[in-house]
C-alpha cells in the first residue's frame, strides 16, 4: 500500500489507523451506551446530508438488539459500517505524530477535563486547535475551512509539537497564529440520547462553533477582529457565547459553565434544526427518484409526506435499520405503490 506524507509533519509516512479526530475520553463521556464514560462502549450515529450511519464499540447483544434486527447484520455492513468508527480516519498521521498528540496535549488535558487539574495556557490553546483542524481536514464533519487557516493551523501545531518536545518558547508560535477561542462548558450533562458532535463554519465573519458532547466552543480565524457579529446565533446560547471571555493562548483558560437547563434546551433546538435541514434533503432527493423513475415534476407533498412517515416508523424498524439503502428503495416503491402510481 503506498502512503501518503503525515498531515502534521509532512516528513513521515502517514501509516497510522484509527486517528482520534475527537479524543477519546471527550467522546466516551457522551456516547458510552450505559452512561459509564468508558472507551469502547460508544454508540454513534452520524447523519450526513442524507443518510444516516452507525458505529458501535464493543457493546452486549441486548444493545445490539434494541438498534438492529440482528438476522438482517450481513458482514459487510458490520466491517464497513458498524466498525467504522466516524469520529477517527486512518492514514492521515504517522505513528510519531499521533503519539506526540496524547502526549503533549490529549493527556494532560484529559486530567483536566476529568478531574479539574490545572492546565497551562499553551496547552490547551493547541488542544483546542488541534481537534478544530483534525475535523477540518478530515472532511467527515460537514464543514470546511478555506485553505489559508487550514494551513496555518497545521504549521502552527507543527512548530508547536517540535518547540515543546525540544524545550523551546512557544510565544513566536502563538502569536503568528491565527486562531482563538470562547470556551462554554456543561460539565453536569448526561445525555439522554441527545449528545452532539458537530458545529456551523460562517465564511463571511470566520466564525466556527462547535458542539462537542458537553461543550461548545466558538473559534475564531481574525484576531484582529474577535467581536462576534450582531446577527451571530448558536442555538439559543449566542448572549452566553458572546459574552464568554476570549482565549489567546498567552493567559490561563477561561471556561464560561452553563447551567443544565440552558444546554438541554439548546440540544433540544439543535435536534429540530438538524431534523428540519434533514426533511429539506429528503424532499430534494426524493424529487430527484421521482424523476428517475420517469414522473413529471417533484413528488407531491402528501406523496412525500406519506414516504417519510413509513421511512422513519418507530414501529416498522429498529432505528439502526430505518436508512440502510435497500429499506430506501423498498420504502418508495410501496409509496408509490400505495397511491397507484406502480403496478398499473
Amino acid at each position: 500500500m503506498k502512503y501518503n506524507n503525515c498531515l502534521i509533519c509532512n516528513k513521515e509516512k502517514a501509516t497510522k489507523t484509527n486517528s482520534h479526530l475527537i479524543p477519546s475520553f471527550m467522546i466516551a463521556k457522551v456516547c458510552s451506551y450505559d452512561g459509564s464514560g468508558k472507551r469502547d462502549k460508544e454508540v454513534m450515529f452520524t447523519m450526513t446530508s442524507y443518510e444516516d450511519k452507525v458505529y458501535v464499540g464493543a457493546v452486549p447483544d441486548t444493545k445490539l438488539d434494541e438498534l438492529f434486527n440482528q438476522e438482517k447484520l450481513t458482514d459487510e455492513r458490520i466491517n464497513q459500517e458498524l466498525k467504522n468508527n466516524t469520529a477517527s480516519k486512518d492514514y492521515i498521521f504517522c505513528p510519531k505524530c499521533e503519539a506526540n498528540l496524547s502526549k503533549y496535549l490529549e493527556t494532560p488535558y484529559a486530567e483536566h477535563y476529568s478531574k479539574g487539574k490545572s492546565i497551562q495556557s499553551d496547552i490547551a490553546y493547541f488542544f483546542w486547535l488541534s481537534i478544530v483542524w483534525r475535523m477540518a481536514v478530515s472532511r467527515q464533519f460537514q464543514f470546511a475551512l478555506p485553505e489559508d487557516i487550514e494551513s496555518n493551523l497545521g504549521e502552527c501545531l507543527n512548530e508547536y509539537i517540535e518547540a515543546v518536545a525540544n524545550n523551546q518558547d512557544v510565544t513566536p508560535i502563538i502569536e503568528k497564529c491565527k486562531f482563538s477561542y470562547r470556551l462554554l462548558r456543561c460539565p453536569s450533562y448526561l445525555p439522554d440520547g441527545l449528545a452532539y458532535l458537530g458545529g456551523r463554519y460562517k465564511e463571511n465573519a470566520k466564525i466556527l462553533t462547535l458542539t462537542l458532547g458537553d461543550t461548545i466552543l466558538c473559534a475564531n480565524f481574525d484576531k484582529q477582529n474577535i467581536e462576534l457579529p450582531n446577527d451571530y446565533t448558536y442555538l439559543g446560547l449566542e448572549d452566553v457565547i458572546k459574552s464568554a471571555p476570549v482565549n489567546f493562548g498567552t493567559d490561563s483558560q477561561v471556561c464560561v459553565n452553563v447551567e443544565n437547563k440552558a444546554f438541554e434546551d439548546a440540544m433540544k433546538q439543535m435536534v429540530k434544526e438538524t431534523a428540519f435541514k434533514r426533511l429539506l434533503n429528503e424532499k430534494e432527493l426524493a424529487d430527484k427518484i421521482w424523476n428517475v423513475v420517469g414522473l413529471s415534476g417533484n413528488m407531491p407533498d402528501e406523496i412525500f409526506q406519506s414516504f417519510i412517515e413509513r421511512l422513519y416508523s418507530e414501529e416498522e424498524e429498529k432505528q439502526g435499520d430505518r436508512k440502510t439503502a435497500e429499506r430506501y428503495v423498498q420504502v418508495f416503491n410501496e409509496t408509490l405503490e400505495s397511491f397507484g402510481f406502480i403496478g398499473q
